[in-house]
C-alpha cells in the first residue's frame, strides 16, 4: 500500500470515529434534554398545587388538610369562586381538638348543660371581599339519639344505619351529623345520651357541590370517630 493510500484510510478512519462520537453526543444530550423537561414537568405539578390563591397561615392550613384531606381542600377552593382563600380562624392543632373533645365527654354528668355551649370551630374559610364562607363546627349533641329518634330534635333527621343520624338543610348546604361515641371513662350514660356532632356549613355559594359537603362532613366525622376515638366505632359511610 502506498504512502497516500495509508494516508486516505486513515482520514477515513477518522472521518468514521468523527460521525459516531457526534452520534454518542447527541444521544446523551437528548437523554439531559428529556430528564430535564421530565423534571420540569414533576416541578410544575409542584407549582401549580403551590400556586393556589390562599392566605399565609400555615397552622390553619395544617388543620384544614388533616381534618379533611388536602385534595378535597383544593375541590372546596375551586367551588368558592375566584379570590384568596383565607383561614378566618386561629386553627387549633387536632391533637389538641382531640383531647379537648374527649375531656368534655369524661366531664359531662347526666342532667349536666356544661357542654352546651362548648363548641369548637376547628376549619373557617372564606374568599377574601366577599361573604363566601365555608365553617366546620364540632361538639357534644344537645339531643340524644332517643330525643332525634322521637323527633324532640326538630324534623328533617335521617337514620344512616344503626350509628349516624345526619339533617340536611338550606337545600344541603348545612349538614349536621350525631353520632354515638363512647369516650373512654366517661360515665356510663354517655353513649347513649351524648352523641358526637360534626357539623359542615357553606354560605352564599348556592352552586357549591353538595356532595362534596357531603363527603368532607363524613371525612370529618371519621377523623374524629379514630382521633378521639370512639370506642364504639361507629359505622360512618363515606359520604353522609
Amino acid at each position: 500500500m502506498t504512502e497516500s493510500s495509508r494516508r486516505a484510510g486513515r482520514a477515513e478512519a477518522g472521518d468514521r470515529y468523527i460521525v459516531r462520537f457526534g452520534r454518542s453526543v447527541y444521544q446523551a444530550l437528548g437523554l439531559v434534554v428529556a430528564a430535564g423537561v421530565a423534571l420540569s414537568a414533576c416541578a410544575g405539578g409542584e407549582d401549580e398545587g403551590e400556586s393556589r390563591d390562599r392566605n399565609d397561615a400555615p397552622q390553619g392550613w395544617s388543620v384544614c388538610n388533616e381534618l379533611f384531606g388536602a385534595g378535597r381542600i383544593d375541590r372546596l377552593q375551586d367551588e368558592m369562586g375566584g379570590g384568596t382563600l383565607a383561614v378566618l380562624n386561629a386553627g387549633t392543632p387536632v391533637g389538641e381538638l382531640m383531647s379537648g373533645r374527649a375531656s368534655v365527654a369524661r366531664s359531662w354528668k347526666p342532667g349536666s348543660e356544661a357542654h352546651y355551649a362548648n363548641t369548637s370551630r376547628p376549619c373557617d374559610l372564606g374568599i377574601d371581599g366577599t361573604s363566601k364562607r365555608f365553617h366546620a363546627y364540632v361538639s357534644w349533641s344537645v339531643d340524644s339519639p332517643e330525643d332525634i329518634r322521637a323527633g324532640d330534635a326538630g324534623e328533617g333527621w335521617q337514620s344512616l344505619g344503626k350509628d349516624v343520624y345526619v339533617r340536611r338543610e338550606d337545600g344541603g348546604l348545612h349538614l349536621t351529623a350525631a353520632i354515638p361515641c363512647k369516650i373512654e371513662g366517661s360515665h356510663k350514660a354517655q353513649e347513649a345520651e351524648l352523641p358526637l356532632e360534626v357539623e359542615t356549613e357553606v354560605r352564599n355559594v348556592p352552586e357549591f357541590d353538595t356532595e362534596l359537603l357531603s363527603e368532607m362532613t363524613a371525612q370529618l366525622a371519621r377523623k374524629l370517630a379514630h382521633g378521639l376515638p370512639c370506642r364504639n366505632d361507629p359505622a360512618v359511610p363515606s359520604e353522609l
